[in-house]
This record gives structure tokens, C-alpha cells and sequence, in this order.
């Protein structure tokens, strides 16, 4: 009888799944941030800036007009790089953007949260709603089922000198990144390569593969991963490659995969395309 009930005891412990334990962490986490009131589900609007005054409110003969607040909230003064807001009532603020990898300044009207956004040249002011229609709506991710194959290691193989590569986003702009060089690795007995660029102190790579618009998000997928240590060995975990904010929100700038990163190969693992597209 003893030995028995040390029998059921035990099974808990070798049934646990390091892997399928940190990616589904990993997803939990992923999933919570984007339904947060600071998640891409909350960004429910996106106006690019005039020259000159950009009047916000809720009436409809504001440049911005705004889900909530009084009619006439005030004005969004753009001169060249600079935005001041000017409030109907109050002092007026010159607003920080995220341009240079700033931290923008954050403005509330009503329940609402605006930032300035700068993309090459153009400014634009962002707005969050914790009350958006995506959030309300919105009821979980939807993923591929967690695999060992696509827990991958890569071989960083380094360019001479790191190379500029001009990747386009949804917006029509081009965003100008920097690559240290490409990974290559084994996926289901095919060679495949990647060209990440630097971010955030990581190696990230936008993607499309044939799974693409089927399965999983017409615009690609996202991956974030480690630098490479001394060895250029790189760590893929491709059972995280997320969908871009676009898939979530209108009112994202999301990078366009180049057309170096169309792979011809599937890649079933990660996030599901969402309801509704």
C-alpha cells in the first residue's frame, strides 16, 4: 500500500515538462501584458500630426478626434520635431515623443492616454482606451502546440561589419536597423537562415513562412532571442514567434518581413492567426 501511494505521488514529478513549463509561462505573461490597459489591445487610435495646430475632442470637427474628454480638449501644436499641447483649460506642455528610443511623455484626457510617436519624419500621437472595441472583444490567443523540434540552436555566422538593412512597415515608412550578420539552423532535416537585426539589446527577427496567411498572421511573425555567446551559438525558441501588434490593433507601425526572411518552409509552431482575420 505504501509503495503504491508513492507510486501516485511521484507521477506529478515525472510527468513535468521543463520546456512546455517555460513556454507556457512565457504565453501566460505574453497574453496577460496584451490585454493590460497598457496592452496593444488598448491602442485605439493613431493621428499623424500637421504642421502647425491639430485641434482634439470629441466633436467631430476636431483634426483628432477623441473616444472621450469635452468636445474641444485642446490643440496639438506640431513645429518641425517639437509638439506642445494646449489645453483648453490650463498651462501648455511641450510633449516628449519616442523619437531616439525616448520614453514619451504621457498625457491624460478623460480615461484616456495620449503619447507622440516619431517614425522617420512624421509625428503622430497614439491613443490608449482601456474601454477599446479589441479589448472588450478580444478573448484569448491561440497557439500551435508546444514542440521539442522547434526549441532550436542556431549558428551565428557574423557579417565582417554589421550591415543597415531598410525594413519597411505598414505605415509606408522604412525603418533603418542594424545586422550583425545571419543564423542559420536545422528545421525538420531542411537548412534554413535568418537575418535578425539588433533591438533592444537582443536579436530580433520578422518572418514569413508558409504558414503565413493560413495558419498564422498574413504579415509574418515576430521572434526575439539572445545574443550569441563566444561559441556563435544562438537559441531559438520558436514556439514564443509572436504575431505583430498589427494583428491586434489598427493603429500599430509594424515591420513588413524583407524578403531575405520569406522562408519556403513551415514553421507550425508559435501563435495562431487571431479571430477574426
Amino acid at each position: 500500500m505504501a509503495a503504491r501511494c508513492f507510486f501516485l505521488l511521484a507521477l506529478p514529478l515525472l510527468a513535468a515538462d521543463p520546456l512546455s513549463d517555460k513556454v507556457t509561462a512565457w504565453r501566460t505573461k505574453y497574453e496577460s501584458e496584451l490585454k493590460s490597459n497598457t496592452g496593444w489591445l488598448s491602442v485605439a487610435g493613431l493621428f499623424w500630426l500637421e504642421e502647425g495646430p491639430n485641434s482634439a475632442g470629441t466633436d467631430a470637427s476636431n483634426e483628432i478626434v477623441l473616444p472621450a474628454g469635452l468636445a474641444h480638449a485642446g490643440v496639438f501644436e506640431r513645429k518641425r520635431d517639437q509638439i506642445t499641447w494646449r489645453p483648453a483649460a490650463g498651462s501648455a506642455k511641450v510633449l516628449q515623443s519616442d523619437k531616439d528610443q525616448a520614453t514619451p511623455d504621457l498625457l491624460t484626457i478623460d480615461r484616456l492616454t495620449l503619447f507622440a510617436i516619431y517614425r522617420n519624419g512624421k509625428l503622430g500621437i497614439r491613443l490608449r482606451d482601456p474601454q477599446s472595441k479589441m479589448r472588450r472583444e478580444f478573448q484569448e490567443t491561440k497557439w500551435f502546440p508546444i514542440r521539442s523540434q522547434y526549441s532550436l540552436t542556431g549558428q551565428f555566422k557574423p557579417y565582417s561589419q554589421k550591415k543597415t538593412v531598410m525594413i519597411p512597415d505598414v505605415t509606408g515608412n522604412t525603418l533603418q536597423y542594424e545586422s550583425p550578420g545571419e543564423v542559420e539552423f536545422n528545421l525538420n532535416g531542411q537548412k534554413v537562415s535568418l537575418e535578425p537585426v539588433l533591438d533592444e539589446g537582443q536579436l530580433f527577427f520578422v518572418f514569413k513562412d508558409k504558414t503565413s496567411g493560413r495558419q498564422t498572421y498574413g504579415g509574418g511573425r515576430m521572434l526575439y532571442a539572445p545574443l550569441p555567446g563566444p561559441d556563435n551559438k544562438v537559441e531559438l525558441e520558436l514556439n514564443i514567434a509572436k504575431n505583430p501588434p498589427c494583428a491586434f490593433t489598427p493603429y500599430a507601425t509594424c515591420p513588413i518581413p524583407i524578403k531575405r526572411n520569406a522562408l519556403s518552409v513551415a514553421i507550425e509552431a508559435g501563435e495562431l492567426v487571431p479571430a477574426g482575420h
